[in-house]
């Protein structure tokens, strides 16, 4: 062992056949050895191991050394013939510890679970009630045990833990399959219940397929026949079609002549509507000319013949006021006058002779421009000859008379010739006129005709886009590559009949479901299941019945086998501690119902009638428990046995007794003894001693004494 408790570093204790008694004072750390053996073998309780929680078992430090972080006990069976239950040499089972994690436990080394390891220690005799380590504690627990707990030990000895778990699990087990045993008859049960409503679903479905079915055949043969008239009213409705879009056709073609026509005569109408309003705008400036012409040369002779008239007037003198236009056109009859080029001159003139501070007048007439002016400016009054200047003014005015005259008379040559042709002019137009509204008559009924056409070509479209609609879905329903069929209408009409007869017979079977089969199917399949499963469940419940009886039966012998066996031992035990007295095993019955039979222990030392263990002193109390404990020893072998200050309590002849019945069965057993007493030691074939220093850590010594006694004797 190592880290456990008082035993910081690696401590090997080598333990013989026969007695070894291990000694030291108080609080060396001796106990420990029996503890590490306990704990080693899977104790979880820490006051088996005389401690509050598991990790008080790692070694605690001391002064100078560090706590130890794990702890480790191993115990190594020597078995040279390979006995059962492990076929090996040496059986090593050990049991590992680190401060704030988990357990370990192996056995030869391999991992193992805490379970594995408790059954196998059981079937060398060391079970979980651990009668082979007795304590002074557990002999003053076994005086005040009850009969029952007795029991458990007998049962202990006997090896019945193994069993009476392994039945336990049974138990569990049975009664959980118990469970499921009964959940798989109510499932059963519910699935049966639906089962025959499922079925009459399923046969009403069943038929309604099958009608459907047939249905389906008749309507294909009407899909077929839809399919062969519909694809000779197409072949009707293209040729209709086509002599829709040949009139079309013809309509468009006659329109756009007739548009082509309408477009020339527009065009020629334009040109000759232009050509009548140039004659007709030629005629209108031709006779306002002759107007113009006629009212100038008037007013030409109405100058000429004031100016005639003023000649013969005597000439006035200028008033000092500014004169008015009379006034200037009298005093301009003694200027100088001459001819302008146009009247841009003529005012060019007008301005210089203003700059020049000289009287000035300028005449346009007859599309002549006459300037005069006085010869010097207007501080020196010229001398002015009466009568030479406005004469030669009228004479001006006569000419242009005349040339006027000339000019409306060319004018009238020109007018009728013109006039012809506003009127020729007028009559194209007229006839063009004419033409296009005769030509808008044509084109309206070309329009409206071309607009039927094509409403009538549209209808027929329209009504094959409709038929090709009804073929792809007729098409759509019929099986692929379905063919169509012709039928005469009175075949038609039977099938149609026949469908209909079909349609109330499927009516009549009402709402069915149409996955009632595969739900039947699927529940009959979940019934078959769990019908197997029951059944499997069923031999389950038998096996383990008969697992339970079984281990029931191996209990009840294996136990009565123990019993007995532990009865004879206790009889020769007590012979051996009482020397004189008797001692017996009863089994007493349970207190309770359901419960097992107890074991009471009887005890009459010798010249005593008292037979009750609470009446005897404590050093008989002691030696009863004792003798308890080795009957049990002697009913079921143990590698070893490990006895704690368990005679304390006697005095020196009961110690003798104690001593002599160790050796009485050293070639029986191994005993390791923890004691104080010496006569106890005497027995011993090895010695330990324990000893503590003042850093709190154990010390083991050993020393063989069997030789030594041997050696006093001689």
């Amino acid at each position: 062992m190592r880290g456990f408790k008082s035993f910081p570093d690696e401590v090997e204790v080598r333990l013989e056949p026969g007695v070894a008694v291990v000694v030291g004072p108080n609080g060396s750390g001796k106990s420990n050895i029996a503890d590490a053996v306990v704990w080693a073998a899977g104790s979880l309780s820490p006051t088996e191991l005389r401690a509050e929680k598991p990790e008080d078992v790692l070694f605690a430090g001391a002064s100078g050394r560090a706590a130890a972080d794990s702890c480790s006990v191993e115990l190594l069976f020597d078995n040279p013939a390979g006995e059962e239950p492990l076929p090996y040499a040496e059986v090593s089972v050990a049991r590992r510890l680190t401060r704030g994690g988990e357990g370990q436990y192996l056995v030869n080394g391999a991992h193992v679970r805490r379970t594995d390891l408790v059954e196998l220690l059981a079937d060398l005799g060391l079970g979980g009630e651990m009668h082979s380590v007795i304590s002074q504690g557990r002999v003053e627990q076994i005086l005040a045990s009850k009969p029952s707990e007795r029991r458990a030990l007998v049962e202990e000895a006997a090896g019945l833990g193994r069993f009476k778990r392994r039945r336990h699990r049974a138990e569990l087990k049975l009664a959980r399959v118990a469970a499921q045993v009964e959940r798989a008859l109510d499932l059963e049960t519910e699935v049966r219940k639906r089962l025959r409503p499922l079925a009459l679903q399923a046969t009403a479905a069943e038929r309604a397929q099958k009608l459907a079915g047939q249905i389906d055949e008749l309507r294909i043969r009407l899909g077929a026949a839809d399919l062969e008239r519909l694809d000779r009213t197409l072949g009707e409705i293209a040729g209709r079609r086509a002599a829709a879009e040949q009139e079309r056709r013809r309509h468009d073609e006659r329109l756009a002549g007739l548009l082509e026509e309408r477009r020339e005569a527009e065009e020629e109408l334009g040109e000759a509507s232009g050509r009548h309003e140039q004659a007709t705008a030629a005629l209108y400036r031709l006779r306002s000319a002759a107007e113009r012409a006629d009212l100038r040369r008037e007013r030409a002779l109405e100058t000429a013949k004031t100016l005639r008239a003023e000649l013969d007037r005597p000439r006035l003198p200028l008033p000092e006021a500014p004169p008015s236009y009379e006034q200037v056109v009298r005093a301009a009859r003694l200027w100088s006058a001459e001819p302008a080029r146009d009247l841009d001159a003529g005012a060019e003139l007008l301005r210089r002779a203003v700059e020049e501070k000289r009287d000035a007048l300028l005449v346009a007439s007859g599309g002549e421009t006459w300037f005069a002016t006085d010869a010097e400016a207007k501080r020196a009054e010229p001398e002015r000859r009466a009568g030479v200047p406005l004469g030669a003014l009228a004479e001006a005015s006569e000419r242009v008379a005349a040339v006027l005259e000339r000019a409306a008379a060319s004018a009238g040559r020109f007018e009728p010739a013109l006039a012809a042709r506003v009127d020729a002019g007028g009559s194209r137009s007229g006839e063009l006129g004419e033409r296009l509204r005769a030509l808008g008559a044509q084109e309206a009924d070309l329009r409206r005709a071309a607009a039927e056409a094509a409403e009538r070509l549209t209808q027929v479209q329209v009504e094959a886009a409709r038929l090709e609609r009804e073929r792809e879905d007729v098409v759509a329903r019929l099986p692929e590559g379905h063919e169509a069929e012709a039928l005469t209408d009175a075949e038609a009409g039977e099938l149609r009949v026949q469908v209909d007869r079909l349609e109330r017979r499927r009516e009549s079977l009402g709402q069915v479901n149409p996955l009632a089969a595969e739900e039947h199917a699927r529940e009959k399949e979940r019934l078959d299941e769990l019908v197997e499963q029951r059944q499997d469940l069923e031999r389950s419940l038998t096996e383990l019945e008969t697992l339970r009886a079984e281990l029931t039966d191996t209990v009840e012998r294996r136990f009565a086998e123990t019993y007995e066996r532990v009865e004879g031992h206790f009889a020769e035990v007590v012979a051996t501690l009482f020397p004189g007295g008797t001692g017996r095993l009863i089994a007493v019955e349970p207190a309770e119902e359901g419960e097992e039979h107890g074991v009471e222990i009887e005890l009459q030392p010798a010249g005593k009638r008292i037979t009750r263990l609470s009446l005897l002193s404590g050093g008989e109390k002691a030696l009863g428990a004792i003798s308890f404990l080795f009957a049990l020893f002697l009913a079921r072998p143990c590698p070893f046995y490990l006895l704690d200050e368990v005679e304390a309590a006697l005095d020196d002849a009961n110690i003798g007794r104690f001593v002599e019945l160790l050796r009485r069965f050293s070639d029986r057993a191994q005993f390791i003894v923890v004691t104080h007493q010496k006569r106890t030691m005497e027995a011993a074939d090895i010695l330990y001693g324990v000893t503590m220093g003042a850093d709190g850590i154990s010390q083991v010594v050993s020393k063989r004494v069997t030789a030594e006694r041997a050696a006093a004797a001689a």
